[in-house]
């Protein structure tokens, strides 16, 4: 009886797999740090807003935007206090909106050279001796008169005090580090200026670190804070995981009060309400925010999570130059609520969204007042995380009772029926009832589970199907094996017509290294480079076709076929410069050669079978699709770079890899110009510093393609700024600079023609 219920089965093994991934999700809810599991679910519902059309939105936010055209007509950012107040003025008289909110914080006086000579002429009157009588003192009353007009700050804050509009922003700084350099007396002299914005009725207790903590406040400078009607905090805290800014918190700590954000002062005061009320909940979270009759539903810690409504400008954005000159229609600004804020690219108030990965710190502000005001943000709770619990184990339950009693044909289609319906009916939560219950853990359990089951089946059942598979996993990959076992007739020559993706790799400068080494370093050296290389593209399924040396060339979408073979090559090229990276430095320390790699990537039609004869026979691919991938890697010289993708590659992977565009090339042998990217990080993993960069570099590109040669060099040299010594970038320098003293035939048509493989 003991051994009965010890003993194995699909069932007992398909209940175990679930209730491990089941104690794994659990434990990462409670975990404050999170877990790439959780990440990958935020990143499946960034796929759905970021793919799902433009959602209906509100019509009474608007932004005013500080932006190229407003940079080119006004100068360079920051501008004369003056130019504010005028902007300030024309919302109120001309435009006539209900409220302004500040994107920005005006923390320092302005330096104003004509306030110091003023002073100065003052101060060397008095030093002269005249009394302050008579004309003496008309003139002191008249160098104080031009003090006034020439203070900006001043007339900033009076424009935004007639208007009585005015929403002030300001943050917190988080990190005692950050304040070092702060004197005591400018701390609590910005601390003083925000005192009366706290929330001044709290119901309940919110409990200590519920919600984010400022260390201290950089607010406006005195007058213009006296010009303004509210003032919020406008942080932002992107997730630690990727820098996505996914929800926006409502509330913060400072000292022993809760203060509220901008965009809930900005709601405030647009709905004519008195104040605003918190209501923390018996275990100390937040429960709800009240502003007049308007309840908003925020997370625990006072976040909201945004329902971005669409990709940057879905919200109307109007130049400030267009505004201060009278050339935006009136009707369209008139009773709205009206955000200042920057969206120049030079200025760098840009954020990475789930829509966009520079989408402008302002319209997330926007996003968050329509979500409010439309009551349309993202509700989740501990229910959710409860109803995720109970999928969980309802599919692991149905999983394991049906899929000992099909065939593997039949269990396979159930698990990609459950897949597929349940992404669907995910895709719904999100889409209509902007709730949601895990997508990859439910994944994780059909996966696992249907992997388990059939594996059992397969140790249990299948045993004589392992001689084959011992035979000759030391010559083919597991992937061919599985289909040899599947389909012995592939054993027979012939080969068929595929849309797969080919891999050719080299390593540069070999020749010279092998040089330096005896036969037995080289050959020690090469297997451990290749050893390591073959395994991670056998890791994503590719199959390796042959090694040329230090040359590896590899194949992804055969045998074995799957659509997303070009995302796959382009994950292996990713892990494989990393690997690469690694062994670099292990050789280092041990003295050896430091190999570096150059990578070829393309997808197209190309013949895949077995090439040979009857007595020898090798499973490889060719064509012209795999000619231009050989092509590409050689390519990666003309650009100092290191992995280099076609166009049809890129656009079969752009999804879930970060590639810029490098250039239009006619490679030798190829007649027809192709569009080539180098490959650079996984969807998402890019830093800001190389966002910019990159946007630099494209700006350059399409100047070079102009043949502005002074202009591009410009942008590429402002790439290689951000990103020091960016190899692209200096290449096109070289390039800009050659066709300036050698300008290219008047039907050049920006296409670089390769002269060497």
């Amino acid at each position: 009886m003991l051994k009965r219920l010890i003993a194995p089965s699909a069932f007992k093994i398909a209940l175990l797999i679930t209730l491990v991934i089941a104690g794994k999700f659990v434990f990462d809810v409670v975990s404050p740090s999170g877990s790439f599991l959780e990440l990958i679910d935020k990143k499946w519902v960034d796929f759905i807003l970021k793919n799902r059309a433009v959602q209906p939105h509100s019509p009474l936010v608007a932004i005013a935007t500080i932006d190229t055209k407003s940079v080119d007509k006004y100068g360079r950012w920051p501008w004369p206090r003056e130019r504010m107040a005028q902007l300030i003025q024309a919302l109120n008289e001309r435009y006539k909106v209900h409220t302004i909110g500040l994107d920005i914080v005006f923390s320092e006086a302005e330096e104003a050279s004509g306030l110091s000579v003023t002073d100065s002429y003052k101060q060397q009157f008095q030093k002269l001796g005249f009394n302050d009588t008579g004309k003496a003192a008309r003139f002191i009353a008249y160098l104080e008169e031009t003090k006034r007009r020439l203070d900006g700050d001043a007339k900033l804050g009076q424009a935004m005090g007639l208007g009585k509009n005015t929403v002030l922003g300001y943050f917190f700084f988080t990190d005692q580090a950050a304040i070092t350099h702060e004197s005591p007396q400018a701390l609590a002299e910005s601390a003083e200026r925000i005192a009366g914005s706290e929330i001044a009725l709290m119901k309940g207790i919110i409990s200590p670190y519920r919600i984010p903590i400022g260390v201290a406040a950089e607010s406006n400078i005195q007058k213009i804070f006296k010009g303004g009607i509210f003032s919020g905090f406008f942080n932002m805290n992107p997730d630690a995981e990727d820098g996505t800014v996914r929800r926006v918190h409502l509330l913060m700590r400072y000292k022993d009060n809760i203060y509220p954000s901008l965009d809930l002062q900005i709601v405030r005061h647009f709905l004519g309400a008195s104040g605003i009320s918190v209501e923390a909940d018996e275990n100390g979270s937040v429960f709800q925010i009240q502003i007049g009759d308007l309840r908003i539903f925020p997370d625990y810690d006072g976040s909201l999570m945004l329902n971005y409504k669409g990709p940057p400008q879905t919200f109307p954005h109007y130049s400030i130059y267009d505004i201060i000159e009278g050339n935006v229609p009136k009707e369209a600004l008139e009773g709205r609520i009206v955000l200042v804020g920057a969206t120049e690219i030079g200025i760098y108030d840009l954020r990475t969204a789930p829509v966009a990965v520079a989408y402008p710190g302002v319209e997330v502000h926007a996003t968050l007042l329509d979500n409010i005001l439309s009551d349309s943000y993202f509700r989740l709770s501990d229910a959710n995380n409860l109803f995720t619990v109970m999928i969980l184990l309802a599919m692991g339950v149905l999983l394991g009772v049906t899929l000992p009693n099909l065939k593997p044909m039949y269990g396979f289609a159930l698990a990609i029926a459950l897949l597929l319906g349940y992404t669907v009916a995910h895709r719904f939560m999100v889409q209509d009832l902007l709730t949601w219950t895990s997508a990859v853990y439910v994944a994780l359990v059909i996966v696992c589970v249907w992997a388990g089951v059939t594996l059992f089946r397969f140790l249990v059942t299948d045993r004589d199907k392992r001689f084959i598979r011992g035979a000759f996993q030391q010559y083919l990959s597991p992937q061919v094996i599985e289909q040899i076992i599947e389909n012995p007739k592939l054993l027979q020559l012939g080969g068929e017509m595929r849309h797969m993706t080919a891999f050719f790799s080299d390593v540069q400068g070999f020749s010279t290294i092998s040089e330096k080494l005896t036969p037995g370093e080289l050959v020690q050296l090469l297997n451990v480079y290749l050893t390591h290389m073959s395994n991670i593209v056998l890791q994503y399924g590719g199959t390796v076709d042959k090694y040329e040396g230090d040359a590896v060339i590899a194949f992804f979408g055969a045998p074995l076929s799957y659509e997303d073979h070009a995302l796959r090559a382009c994950h292996v090229s990713l892990d494989m410069q990393h690997k690469l990276a690694e062994l670099r430095e292990m050789w280092k320390k041990e003295g050896k050669p430091e190999l570096k790699m150059r990578i070829g990537l393309n997808t197209g039609d190309m013949v895949v079978g077995n090439m040979g004869s009857e007595n020898r026979m090798d499973y490889t691919m060719m064509g012209n699709a795999v000619n231009l991938a050989a092509r590409l890697e050689g390519a990666n010289k003309n650009y100092y770079c290191y992995t280099c993708i076609s166009e049809f590659t890129y656009e079969e992977a752009k999804e879930g890899i970060e590639a810029r565009e490098l250039d239009l090339i006619r490679v030798i042998g190829i007649q027809t110009p192709v569009r080539i990217y180098e490959l650079v990080a996984r969807k998402g993993e890019l830093d800001e510093a190389h966002v910019k960069g990159y946007a630099y570099f494209h700006k350059g590109l399409e100047l070079y393609r102009q043949q502005q040669w002074d202009e591009a060099v410009k942008y590429f040299n402002g790439a290689m700024k951000v990103i020091p010594d960016d190899p692209p970038s200096r290449a096109f320098i070289e390039r800009c600079t050659e066709f300036k003293k050698n300008p290219p035939p008047a039907a050049w048509d920006g296409v670089f023609v390769a002269t060497s493989k």
